[in-house]
C-alpha cells in the first residue's frame, strides 16, 4: 500500500484523479500482457512514446492510475 487517506473522497468517485505513481520497469510487454490476462484495468494499449518510453496505465481497484514505463 502507498498510502490511504480515509477521510478522502475514494479516487473512484471523482472521475477525475490524475495519475499517483509513474513506475519504470523491464519486459514491459511481458507486464502487460500478464495485467491483461489477469484483467486489470487497462488505461489504453501499450504504446512507444515520443519522449523515448514504451508505456501503459492502469486503474487500480480504488480508482487510482498508475503509469508503466521503460526506455526504448
Amino acid at each position: 500500500m502507498l498510502g490511504e487517506c480515509p477521510d478522502d473522497v475514494p479516487a473512484f468517485e471523482t472521475g477525475c484523479h490524475s495519475y499517483f505513481a509513474y513506475l519504470e520497469v523491464e519486459n514491459i510487454d511481458i507486464l502487460y500482457e500478464e495485467f491483461e490476462l489477469k484483467g486489470i484495468k487497462l488505461l489504453g494499449k501499450i504504446e512507444d512514446k515520443p519522449w523515448k518510453m514504451r508505456e501503459f496505465g492502469i486503474e487500480t481497484i480504488d480508482g487510482h492510475r498508475m503509469m508503466f514505463g521503460m526506455e526504448i
